[in-house]
């Protein structure tokens, strides 16, 4: 669960592991650790660094969750990041000419639905 969430808000605030390593003194390799196969976990205050880079707690990296900042923006956001990441990078892949009708029809579709 760790390295799934590390690494979905690493995407997700479009970081690479070796800005991450400069921001938090970290070493890339240990970095990489925890994104791995191998899923190392580390030790309470490295989450906290990773947590506190990543604008974020270290519940959050631990869990998937941040009872104490539920409502923040961000923590919405991010869910709907990942509720929608592999949509959207498939949209990104289509031609403007492709997605320009289908933009439309899905702006449609949200303004049909508040109705």
């Amino acid at each position: 669960m760790f390295r799934d969430n590390l690494k979905d808000i690493i995407e997700y605030k479009g970081l690479r592991t070796k800005e991450l390593s400069a921001i938090t003194k970290i070493n890339k390799r240990t970095i990489d650790s925890y994104l791995d196969s191998r899923a190392v976990i580390p030790n309470a205050e490295v989450a906290v660094k990773l947590a506190k880079a990543l604008d974020t707690s270290v519940e959050f990296l631990v869990t998937g969750e941040d009872s104490a900042n539920r409502e923040q923006k961000l923590y919405l956001d991010f869910d709907t990041y990942r509720k929608y990441r592999k949509i959207v990078k498939e949209l990104d892949k289509l031609s403007p000419e492709l997605l320009k009708p289908i933009l439309a029809m899905i702006h449609t579709a949200a303004e049909v639905s508040r109705a």
